[in-house]
């Protein structure tokens, strides 16, 4: 790819990747100029946005690719932190979809009083998102045991 893992580290603050090296943050860099470079061509909107929209997606696609690298060229302290907070993330976030379906359930509470068939108390997308993290976590945990 483009990008090299070992120009960049984890993010404090946010996900995805920081530049640690000159040469990330010369990959910053020329990414902001070819970006803003687009946008002050003066080509044709739909042309703008097309190209636009292709740059992005290979930094998307390229930053990825990093992201799933540096645990490689990472120490084993700073994974293990990595993991320590990716984990946490992931509880919080379990913790804050389960609140906002019980509170939708809450607010919905008169549908079940009145007898009126409600399939689901609660927004459908929240049960989508909570059944994509149990397949993430049901699929990585037998990827792993299968590994051991």
């Amino acid at each position: 790819m483009i990008g090299k893992p070992e120009w960049f580290k984890y993010r404090t603050f946010g996900w995805g990747v920081a530049p640690k090296t000159w040469q990330g943050w010369t990959y910053v860099i020329i990414l902001a100029f070819v970006l803003g470079g687009i946008t002050a061509m003066g080509l044709n909107n739909a042309i703008s946005q097309w190209l636009f929209a292709g740059v992005i997606a290979i930094v998307v696609i390229d930053v990825s690719h990093i992201m799933m690298q540096l645990s490689k060229v990472s120490d084993e302290r700073e994974n293990y932190h990595q993991l320590i907070i990716e984990r946490n993330c992931s509880f919080a976030a379990i913790i804050a979809l389960i609140g906002v379906a019980a509170y939708q359930t809450y607010q919905h509470r008169e549908l079940f009083q009145t007898g009126i068939n409600v399939s689901m108390p609660f927004d459908w997308s929240i049960a989508v998102v909570l059944g994509a993290m149990l397949a993430a976590k049901i699929g990585s945990t037998l990827y792993v045991k299968m590994k051991m």
